[in-house]
């Protein structure tokens, strides 16, 4: 069976359900025998009126689009009309009746119920749409918030890539050996971007080994670059989601002091359950070209992944850059 007629066999059932079970409730015993099929049909088609206008006319046009107003109205007006259908059919069908059987004159209550059976009609028909919508919306929110993860994951791949190249080229006339270093620590670089960085969350060893690999190509071109980085035990086998920390070490790595005492300490420690991760370093007095791409990058997936759930604090007092990332992981 083709999906196209599943699709159709499925919309016929949404509506014959609804329709054969009310028909099944529907009591006409008051009819004639010979009219009581024909008056069970009318009588469902009669309160599948309210639901359905509702669901496809008063609610797309109106309550979907924020007219609130104009949708009570519509709803009221709807159920007046029904109301008043009702009142001018009684007199046409009453020689349908068995006899001795008569339509009672409406009174406030008879009115009331009917306003209130009907919205509860309105109501269930207008839950059903809204429903989906929200499921809709979810999953149209999830997809866009993924592809905007996977983007902004992406935007920081080209750093690393572009700062390995450099290193690459700088060594690979004046020292092979070095340079082919070099190229098995790219090797590994683009491994765990194209691979290992793709399957979700990573274990944080992996991510400290990658951040080893960068930084050691970074200390091959800056020779004075001093690079401390920390660890408690038992941290390495915590699970995050890759590319968190890199951003500030290759911020620490741009915006460091060559010129001077160039350093880069990182410590990453467990406090309350909570992963934090430290990064100083000193800051250059010369002009670095200002992008801040990378720092946006990794707030805005820190927004995504860790909602309420992380806390990012960063201090420039002019000559020390430090930064300090808790989340609970």
């Amino acid at each position: 069976m083709q999906a196209s007629q599943r699709k159709t066999i499925k919309s016929v059932l949404q509506h014959l359900i609804p329709a054969a079970v009310i028909y099944g409730i529907v009591g006409m015993n008051d009819y004639q025998l010979q009219w009581q099929p024909l008056m069970k049909i009318l009588g469902t088609l009669f309160i599948l009126t309210a639901p359905y206008v509702n669901q496809y006319l008063l609610v797309p046009q109106l309550l979907l689009r924020f007219r609130y107003y104009a949708y009570a109205v519509g709803v009221l007006v709807l159920i007046s009309l029904l109301l008043g259908v009702t009142v001018w059919t009684e007199p046409l069908v009453t020689p349908l009746l068995k006899p001795g059987k008569a339509f009672t004159p409406y009174q406030v209550k008879d009115v009331l119920v009917f306003f209130v059976m009907m919205l509860s009609l309105v109501a269930a028909s207008t839950a059903i749409p809204l429903f989906w919508q929200w499921v809709q919306a979810s999953y149209h929110r999830t997809a866009s918030l993924q592809t905007e993860l996977e983007n902004l994951k992406k935007q920081l791949s080209p750093h690393f890539l572009f700062n390995t190249l450099n290193n690459l080229d700088t060594l690979i006339y004046a020292d092979q050996h070095r340079a082919s270093t070099v190229v098995h620590s790219l090797s590994r670089l683009l491994r765990y971007q194209l691979y290992l960085s793709g399957s979700g969350q990573v274990c944080l060893r992996q991510e400290l080994e990658f951040m080893e690999d960068f930084l050691y190509l970074e200390q091959l071109r800056h020779d004075m670059l001093d690079v401390r980085l920390t660890v408690d035990d038992g941290v390495q086998d915590m699970l995050l989601h890759p590319f968190l920390l890199m951003p500030f070490v290759e911020n620490a790595v741009k915006h460091n002091e060559y010129n001077g005492n160039a350093y880069i300490h990182l410590h990453i420690s467990v406090i309350s359950g909570c992963l934090r991760f430290t990064c100083v370093n000193p800051v250059s007095r010369r002009p670095v070209a200002n992008g801040g791409a990378g720092l946006n990058n990794v707030r805005r997936r820190l927004s995504l992944l860790y909602p309420g759930r992380h806390m990012l604090q960063t201090d420039n007092n002019g000559e020390v850059y430090t930064v300090a990332l808790t989340f609970n992981i």
